[in-house]
């Protein structure tokens, strides 16, 4: 049977903090980052995994105030891509970044910083830029305390995506949804997203794209309100790389269409030369 269709959990010690990751599939294998969404944690690609896990060895971490990740102090997107730095020491040779929404702001970073870039990115349904009412939105949200709940029922049956739209399975939704809440010592249930990390940093995606010399690919999904056609078009223009628009999905790709997804990243890594 070999490795698959198991999952690995693991911790991980950077300058800060231990990282929390996940991982599926041969050590041997092509290493690929699977980079989640803000507010959200590694089990987002649990449905990913099992299409790409006999090919390539999947990494998953929990963002610094993300999931089993313990929080910080900051959470600039400069200290997600440190983290992310420190975690591909343990890899050797080449890998890959799969990154989605913030996720793949934060693979933007690694690869345009140069410390230790991908040999390949691949961009899924991410901002473009953020507007300064959206921005002044998310610095108010990041000031209130997460809501408590009596029960892990009544948390998941309270649990909201980010945007709201989405065509995923109320299952899906439900055991992603569970990953994101932990008991407290009084027995209630709370967030274990930091949320003073919704207090983000200005998005600016093509000044990014700029500075980025490895192939990158683009991911749209075609009903997205997170990333419009034109802004997919230009990012895709300045880094000479292709967009695929993906049907029939809003924003939530890895939970939305998970197989249709697997597909794009292993033709993505086949492409890419990181078979």
């Amino acid at each position: 049977m070999g490795y698959y269709g198991i999952k690995r959990s693991r911790r991980m010690e950077v300058k800060t903090m231990e990282m929390k990751y996940q991982t599926w599939g041969d050590p041997k294998n092509p290493p690929v980052l699977l980079l989640h969404a803000l507010a959200c944690h590694s089990g987002w690609w649990k449905w990913v995994t099992p299409y790409l896990e006999k090919e390539y060895y999947l990494i998953a971490p929990d963002f610094r105030g993300h999931g089993q990740s313990p929080w910080a102090d900051s959470y600039r997107f400069d200290d997600y891509a440190r983290d992310i730095e420190e975690l591909v020491e343990k890899f050797d040779g080449p890998y890959a970044i799969v990154g989605h929404s913030m996720g793949a702001y934060v693979g933007l970073k690694v690869a345009s910083r140069g410390v230790r870039p991908p040999s390949a990115l691949l961009v899924a349904d991410m901002k473009m830029d953020s507007p300064e009412e959206e921005l002044a939105g998310l610095h108010k949200a990041a000031q209130k305390s997460g809501r408590i709940y009596d029960t892990l029922q009544d948390a998941v049956a309270n649990y909201r995506f980010l945007p709201p739209q989405h065509a995923a399975p109320k299952e899906r939704v439900e055991q992603v949804a569970q990953d994101c809440y932990h008991e407290q010592e009084d027995g209630r249930w709370g967030e274990r997203f930091d949320r003073r990390a919704l207090a983000i940093e200005k998005v600016e995606a093509v000044a990014l794209a700029e500075q980025v010399n490895c192939p990158t690919w683009f991911v749209r999904a075609k009903e997205s309100q997170v990333m419009p056609a034109e802004g997919a078009k230009e990012l895709a223009r300045i880094t000479g790389g292709p967009l695929h628009e993906m049907e029939g999905v809003f924003h939530h790709l890895p939970l939305e269409a998970p197989e249709a997804f697997a597909s794009l990243i292993r033709e993505f890594m086949i492409q890419t030369n990181n078979k």
